[in-house]
């Protein structure tokens, strides 16, 4: 884990910051970045196309922004292909990445207890993240925070990991 004065707050400026950083690190290092990591599409103009200003969630490090993440609760039916014509209510997150300066802190696993928490106080039994399945490293970080494997797809350039957790019912 890591030391200092940490937060977690909304701010759309600084995550698109962590984003875009990388978005740039996915490209230079020839990881074949999908068209949600290209940097001409870690903007306002596109990302709000999908997600509000106010699902955006940056970690900070004695006030440097250091990892982000979207937290989207929402039953659109963005997992169709395995939800049918029910889609399911749940917490996506998507867009999570750290600051290299930051990498290695357990940062990942600070945005999903944050996601956890938002999702209980939403009364929402569901978390749902997808991955590249050739990633073993993030798959791990999903599987060590209690997100089972739902399903992998190929999606031509790729293959999509789909992970879903079930929280703890709340007492009302």
């Amino acid at each position: 884990m890591t030391s200092g004065d940490i937060k977690i707050i909304n701010d759309m400026s600084a995550s698109l910051l962590v984003m875009r950083e990388a978005g740039k690190w996915l490209k230079d290092s020839g990881k074949n970045p999908n068209k949600w990591w290209q940097l001409q599409n870690l903007t306002p103009e596109f990302l709000l196309q999908f997600v509000t200003a106010e699902e955006f969630y940056v970690v900070t490090i004695n006030g440097a922004p250091a990892a982000s993440a979207v937290l989207q609760i929402t039953d659109s039916n963005q997992w169709e292909f395995i939800d049918g014509n029910t889609p399911l209510k749940a917490l996506y997150i998507h867009w999570v990445c750290v600051s290299r300066q930051f990498a290695g802190r357990g940062l990942p696993t600070l945005l999903i207890k944050h996601a956890e928490k938002l999702a209980q106080a939403a009364h929402v039994a569901f978390m749902r993240v997808d991955t590249n399945a050739d990633e073993p490293k993030l798959r791990r970080i999903y599987e060590s925070n209690g997100f089972t494997l739902v399903k992998v797809l190929n999606e031509g350039y790729r293959n999509t990991a789909y992970f879903q957790k079930t929280l703890a019912k709340q007492e009302k």
